[in-house]
């Protein structure tokens, strides 16, 4: 197997978990910033952040995951991904399958002091807000597909006509 294929498969399964408990997702993203001490040397530890928008009465809902279940196919990327001196894992997962996935490599890393206030940080919590355009294309997209969470599914062909659903 490549290693964009074993990438492709820890992608799959960190959206999997992701969106576990929220059956009503239409996208997922998740931020990985790899951190520094006060020295600059490299900190033990990443900062982590998760929105999944759901689908919810007529509405886009950002939440949260809050498990630990991604955590191994995080450490897998991280593995894989070990000869690049990447300082942030960027991932938007829809529900109609698209997948974007980004190795930020030409900024630094954060400091483990005020990371939680990272600009970027911030682009993942807010996401909705900032991305509100792109998310109303995606209930769109999801809309016209038949795929938009709660939507009755659309018969098509004859018994579609037989049951006034066409």
């Amino acid at each position: 197997m490549s290693d964009s294929e074993l990438l492709d498969l820890q992608v799959e399964a960190i959206v999997s978990v992701l969106t576990s408990d929220h059956p009503q997702w239409i996208r997922a993203v998740a931020w990985v910033g790899r951190l520094q001490n006060d020295d600059g040397s490299p900190a033990e530890g990443d900062i982590y952040l998760n929105r999944v928008l759901c689908w919810k009465d007529g509405v886009v809902v950002p939440e949260y995951f809050t498990g630990f279940g991604d955590y191994d196919a995080y450490r897998a990327i991280s593995q894989m991904t070990s000869d690049v001196d990447w300082t942030q894992f960027r991932l938007v997962a829809d529900r109609d399958g698209g997948r974007q996935v980004e190795f930020v490599t030409d900024e630094p890393r954060r400091q483990v002091e005020g990371s939680a206030t990272d600009p970027y940080w911030h682009q993942v919590d807010d996401y909705l807000e900032l991305n509100r355009e792109e998310v109303d294309a995606l209930v769109g997209r999801l809309r016209a597909s038949g795929d938009l969470p709660g939507q009755k599914k659309r018969r098509r062909g004859i018994f579609g006509l037989l049951s006034g659903g066409a």
